[in-house]
């Protein structure tokens, strides 16, 4: 009986889904007064705020970055690849930024 409850202890623990993967590398951007900003490590599949908005995003990790314009990811975005840098036209801000796959990204973006 103990190792059918171990059996099944351990069958729950591989059964339950981790944290969220990070993507490796960094992020960096730059906001409309010039003041930069940098994301070590950032999770994947999750809506990141990019404080005061960014102008010019450089994406240093290994996923595809999605650049939103609001701060939750919504509204439309711009695709930033694996180490590309992104300069927004005259007058647009992103205020959020989703790294992943782009299965993630337009599921996000049509939400």
């Amino acid at each position: 009986m103990p190792a059918l409850a171990a059996g099944f202890a351990l069958a729950l623990l591989v059964a339950v889904p981790g944290s969220a993967q990070a993507a490796d590398g960094s992020y960096t951007y730059f906001t409309a007064a010039g003041q930069p900003f940098r994301g070590d490590e950032p999770s994947s599949g999750t809506c990141l705020p990019l404080v005061g908005g960014a102008v010019r995003f450089s994406n240093d990790t290994t996923d595809t970055a999605f650049l939103y314009a609001d701060s939750s990811c919504g509204g439309g975005w711009a695709l930033v690849g694996v180490g590309a840098t992104w300069d927004a036209p005259t007058g647009v801000q992103a205020f959020g930024v989703r790294l992943g796959s782009t299965a993630q990204a337009v599921k996000g973006a049509r939400s």
